[in-house]
């Protein structure tokens, strides 16, 4: 069980588009699968289908748009990770299941 709140992602449906409701509102997330370098990206649009942002790389304990200032982008830290620990990558044996994106909500 996750202790963050989480993205659901079904890596067996790559390549798909599905609706996320963040913090700031609601964003279409295009998830897909690069055979050739081995990585999973996704795309972010506004609700409506507006790109903000194409082919961010999802990399391991790394928030996605980090370094990026574009208002438009959510506002919430998403990371893709595994909370066990366990993983050092990720690949379609594990996004989804033990490498979830992550919302980094948790107050301490």
């Amino acid at each position: 069980m996750s202790v963050h709140d989480t993205i659901e992602v079904d890596a067996d449906d790559f390549p798909y588009t599905q609706s996320v409701d963040l913090s700031d509102g609601v964003f279409l997330f295009t998830f897909q699968w690069n055979e050739t370098d081995q990585h999973f990206t996704v795309d972010v649009a506004d609700a409506e289908g507006n790109d903000i942002r194409k082919g961010e790389v999802l990399i391991l304990n790394q928030a996605l748009w980090r370094g990026i200032n574009d208002d438009a982008l959510p506002t919430d830290t998403i990371i893709p990770m595994d909370e066990s620990g366990n993983e050092t990558q990720i690949d379609p044996g594990n996004l989804g299941d033990t490498v979830q994106l992550c919302i980094d909500d948790i107050v301490i």
